[in-house]
């Protein structure tokens, strides 16, 4: 009797395991590609998964006395054919892992001891499609390497990147930007100060080009030329092909499905913050700003979600620059998103109205668009235009040439050399000066700009519409200097540091691999092209990292020579850079949420101790030492760096953590759905 429920329940278990897989297969193939296994045989055999984490490590492993003591304790499963899941494989050798720790550990009872384990090991398996399911891709990576002893594909080449893959870094690491200002300027807010304006401003963060790093309005600037280079890139290379009723087609189809692409994952996830206030979890910060409102039904809640999304979706509310912008109730930094998405539909417009002219007659009218609106005050719409120039830009005056495909008829002479590497360097001085110009452009200060050194020049020297203000004259030079920036960016030149394969020289050659080392997105050609604020489009490819492993250990002779990665762009083509760049968005739309939720639970009761102390000492009676007051302020700072150190740690690994899961369970379905409504909608001709 016992047997035959175990056998039922066996089968039960067995139905909710494919139906788990295949919700996931649906939710943009979850965790296919970071739980991928490595290569089998062809034909079902036994393996026998030990205990990972024993004390005596893999020596004990070819040893009959360990082998026998733990044949009992040992779970065997049968691997799945070669043409099998991966995610499976996966979930089966975790289960393993988990098991013959449990066996290991656990002392042996009574055959009540051994179902109640096996009872427990059963369901522990069946839950491991729900728990890599949350894993965030930085967890998933370390828990296949050491945790399941997955081997390492040591033959494989890295995957290679785009020739715009630099903006992807560059658009995430911008949000983390983005996410750093939110969160630091709030507990220390003589960061928004320019650097020597007061005499105690001077603080490291606060110099000139180390305030790129917590920027955020930079960012943002930096975003909206992106996106319009970006948005515009594939169809002006068409434009320039003369492939005309291609461009009508792209054109329809990104106007068509741009709405859908910004406005669905904001849909659920505010839609999931509405549910956290009802719940309670989020805190209000000191500065006492606007918080979400907790309506007195769940109706009435959904109600007002309702709306409030409507207004951040109407194309034809007012926006009369950043004098009347807003976002949503539940969530403020949506005030970016309507911005967004006129300016990609302004682009669009251009495009289309001069894809059968002279590209002058082109690049003349675009440029009077970004004069106009720059006049109007409107920099924001203006920075869009001014992408999809650079981003023709670069299709007219490339950065590279393009590599040969035959051999060069005779080497180079020494002349010849020398010049090319002359012009390198110089276009090396001008690359890296523009860089550094562009990035002093970018950190104007948000406070005291007119007073700080460095910038006063610069405060009488803006269009007569931003010299009202601090905040109009900064947004004026933070959209010069983000143009500046992208545009050294572009035209840096190549130069094969071989950091990577020098950081493995010190190593001693051993394969450590970073967290994050899947930064491929899980998406097709098409679909990258279409998430504008995640990912370019990336036709052709870009030289693998030097240092990496061939596909073939053979001697070889090349007959082309990739050119080496340029030298600025290699700070956003990292693994890191990148997977920023891959989970930007859902960066960017929860940061603040997760910062009510987690950083708030330390920093408010830190930020009240302090306020306490400082009360406490104006408060002490005349004939108090002045030692006494400042061994209580001391203690008191002390206390809040350590809560603001501790906060500020759990608050980032909590948003990347949420970012990466939404990114695979939201965001990227999303762009899935956005594709598979434009193809329904559109006649086939």
């Amino acid at each position: 009797m016992d047997g035959s429920k175990d056998t039922s329940l066996a089968d039960e278990g067995r139905k909710l395991l494919l139906l788990i897989w295949q919700l996931s297969r649906r939710l943009g193939r979850v965790g296919t590609s970071a739980l991928r296994p490595s290569s089998r045989r062809g034909s079902a055999q036994a393996t026998r998964f030990t205990n990972p984490f024993g004390r005596d490590g893999d020596a004990e492993e070819g040893r009959s006395s360990s082998e026998s003591r733990r044949s009992s304790d040992t779970v065997i499963f049968h691997d799945i054919e070669k043409d099998g899941y991966p995610i499976l494989v996966s979930i089966k050798s975790a289960r393993s892992s988990v098991s013959s720790f449990f066996a290991e550990h656990l002392h042996p009872g009574g055959a009540d001891d051994h179902q109640w384990k096996a009872r427990g090991f059963f369901l522990l398996g069946r839950m491991q499609p729900v728990i890599f399911l949350l894993l965030p891709a930085f967890l998933i990576g370390p828990i296949n390497r050491f945790v399941l002893r997955r081997p390492t594909r040591a033959g494989a080449v890295p995957k290679r990147l785009g020739p715009t893959a630099y903006l992807d870094g560059l658009r995430g690491v911008a949000a983390f930007t983005v996410y750093i200002f939110h969160f630091g300027y709030l507990w220390m807010p003589k960061l928004r100060k320019g650097f020597a304006s007061e005499p105690d401003n001077d603080w490291f963060w606060q110099r000139p080009i180390i305030r790129v790093l917590h920027s955020g309005r930079a960012s943002v600037t930096v975003f909206f030329v992106i996106s319009g280079y970006v948005l515009t890139l594939k169809t002006l290379k068409m434009i320039h092909a003369r492939r005309n009723e291609q461009v009508l087609h792209a054109l329809s189809g990104s106007a068509f499905r741009r709405p859908l692409r910004l406005f669905l994952p904001i849909a659920v996830a505010t839609f999931m913050i509405a549910l956290i206030c009802r719940g309670g979890w989020y805190i209000r910060d000191p500065s006492y700003a606007p918080v979400p409102p907790v309506a007195e039904t769940f109706n009435a809640q959904m109600h007002h979600l309702f709306w409030d999304f409507v207004d951040l979706v109407n194309p034809f509310k007012g926006i009369k620059n950043r004098e009347n912008i807003r976002g949503m109730d539940y969530d403020g930094h949506l005030w970016t998103i309507p911005i967004e998405f006129r300016g990609s539909l302004l682009v669009f417009v251009l495009l289309l109205t001069f894809a059968r002219a002279r590209r002058w007659v082109h690049a003349a009218a675009s440029m009077l668009v970004v004069v106009w609106l720059v006049h109007l005050g409107d920099w924001d719409k203006a920075l869009f235009p001014t992408g999809m120039l650079l981003a023709e830009l670069s299709i007219v005056l490339p950065a590279q040439s393009p590599p040969q495909d035959v051999l060069p008829r005779c080497n180079p002479s020494p002349i010849q050399t020398g010049f090319r590497r002359l012009f390198t360097m110089i276009r090396h001085v001008v690359t890296i000066g523009m860089f550094i110009f562009g990035c002093h452009l970018m950190s104007y200060p948000e406070q005291n700009g007119p007073i700080t050194p460095g910038y006063m020049w610069m405060t009488s020297r803006v269009p007569a519409y931003f010299s009202v203000s601090q905040d109009r004259v900064q947004l004026h030079w933070l959209a010069v200097g983000s143009i500046i920036f992208i545009l050294a960016l572009m035209y840096s030149p190549p130069a094969n540091l071989n950091v990577r394969g020098r950081i493995k020289t010190l190593l001693r050659g051993r394969n450590i691999e970073t967290p994050w080392y899947e930064t491929a997105p899980f998406l097709d050609e098409d679909e990258k092209e279409e998430m504008a604020a995640l990912s370019s489009a990336a036709a052709a490819p870009r030289a693998p990292d030097a240092g990496a492993p061939l596909l073939s250990t053979q001697p070889t002779l090349p007959l082309i020579e990739e050119p080496a990665e340029p030298l600025l762009q290699q700070l956003f083509t990292s693994r890191l850079a990148q997977y920023l760049g891959r989970i930007s968005y859902s960066l960017y739309l929860w940061h603040d949420t997760v910062n009510h939720t987690v950083g708030m639970r330390w920093l408010v009761p830190a930020w009240a101790a302090l306020v306490g102390a400082h009360n406490s000492v104006a408060s002490l009676p005349p004939g108090t030492t002045p030692e006494a007051a400042y061994a209580m302020l001391e203690n008191a700072w002390e206390d809040y760096n350590s809560s603001l150190f501790w906060g500020a740690l759990f608050n980032t690994l909590a948003l990347l953590w949420v970012s990466d899961v939404f990114n695979r369970l939201v965001d990227v379905p999303c762009v899935k759905i956005t594709h598979w409504i434009g193809e329904k909608c559109f006649r086939k001709d």
